[in-house]
């Protein structure tokens, strides 16, 4: 028996356990279908439900490579709980400063959509990175089954001054592309 699953069903195929003894003549009766078969579609079909509540779903995350932009780490990521997502960012210092320093002033932006879709929104938070990480929140959204999102995150420079203003050298964005299957 083979089992096919995604997207919220499972769809058994090769379902023929026939028992019997083939016999010929008008007193011969038909093959008779297992009896354990009908218990064990039943099952495999109870065991690849989803579960009553979402609470008890555990999110599947996947998040970029670590994308190296002006000193800092910087990773999009997307959490998956069958059919919401939550996207976000994480953008940290590369290793420990030691005074005087100065902290990294900079804007990340966290953006996400379906791939050749729609947009799900974008939210944007001003960072002042000595020695410590954040995570930036983008959004979260209902999605089909199928679907492909893109969470993206691009450092901006802070405001003039020390530690932020002008251009940024080199990339200045990462993004991640992950199927929602469930």
């Amino acid at each position: 028996m083979n089992q096919i699953a995604g997207c919220g069903f499972a769809l058994l195929t090769g379902i023929t356990a026939v028992t019997g003894t083939p016999t010929t003549g008008a007193s011969a009766s038909p093959p008779k279908v297992a009896s354990s078969m009908a218990t064990t579609a039943s099952a495999t079909l109870s065991a690849s439900a989803p579960p009553a509540s979402a609470a008890a779903v555990t999110p599947t995350t996947t998040c970029s490579v670590t994308g190296p932009i002006q000193g800092l780490k910087v990773r999009a990521c997307v959490d998956v709980t069958r059919n919401r997502v939550r996207i976000y960012g994480t953008v940290g210092a590369l290793g420990i400063s030691e005074p005087p320093g100065v902290p990294r002033n900079v804007r990340a932006t966290v953006s996400g959509e379906i791939v050749g879709g729609a947009f799900l929104g974008s939210r944007s938070r001003a960072l002042s990175i000595w020695n410590d990480s954040f995570t930036v929140e983008g959004t979260t959204a209902t999605v089909t089954c199928g679907s492909t999102v893109r969470a993206t995150v691009v450092i901006e420079p802070g405001p003039p001054g020390p530690g932020g203003g002008g251009p940024l050298p080199g990339p200045t964005s990462v993004s991640v592309d992950v199927p929602v299957i469930y």
